[in-house]
Parts: structure tokens; sequence; C-alpha cells
């Protein structure tokens, strides 16, 4: 399978009393946010799209790279996915302040303390 965006067969199990199947096709460039009651499932979807809970099958694929086929043996590791979550109770980093923060995630992905800053204040000027 070839093509851009997020394409995820996601079968999850949070616990004994809860499996998740659900499949998502996701175009490069969209927003998008899952709704729905508590217990429906959009707390395990995202946590196995950002590799904090492996699946049990299907398969998840960013663009024409497979993060997730437990069939296959693959499990990209969270910090390699390249996949932001902002969660509902966000946690900061309570010694950095604002720019610093929103500075984090270049700085992790490689890019220098002043390029992330750029990055962090160019974000910051949208908002």
């Amino acid at each position: 399978m070839s093509g851009s965006g997020l394409r995820a067969r996601i079968v999850a199990r949070r616990s004994e009393e809860f499996d998740l199947d659900v499949d998502l096709a996701i175009d490069r460039g969209t927003t998008v946010a899952l709704l729905g009651p508590n217990g429906a499932g959009k707390s395990t979807a995202v946590d196995a799209l950002a590799g904090t809970l492996p699946l049990v099958g299907g398969r998840i694929r960013l663009d024409d790279r497979i993060l997730d086929d437990p069939v296959a043996g693959v499990f990209v590791p969270v910090e390699e996915r390249r996949v932001g979550v902002v969660f509902q109770q966000y946690l900061l980093f309570d010694h950095l302040d604002v720019l610093d923060n929103i500075a984090f995630g270049p700085a992790v992905a490689g890019r220098s303390r002043r390029e992330a800053r750029e990055v962090a204040s160019r974000l910051v000027d949208t908002f």
C-alpha cells in the first residue's frame, strides 16, 4: 500500500473488559478530533496511534511507513514515530518556560536550541 496520510486498522485491548476494533483513514494535512462518550475507545485509539499501547491485531501505517503490525513483528517505539498527541490533561515541564516547553519537540527531533526556539516562536505568534 502506498499513499499519503494515516491508514490504520486498530485492534487493541485496554483491559479484559474492553477491546477496540476500528478503521481510520486520515489524509495528510487533515486535522481530526475523536469525539464520543466515556469508554468509547477514543483514548485507546490515540494511545495505539502514538505507540503507548501496542496493537494486538491490525496495522498502523503513516505515509509509506508501517508503525505497528503485530503479525509482521513490526513495532516502532513512541520516540521514533513522529506522532504528536495533545492530551486532555496536558503536562508541561515545570522547570521550563512556555517557549522552551514548545521548543522541546523540535529540539528532540534534532534541531539546535536556537532553531527549536525559532520554531516555537513562530508557533506562538500563530496563536
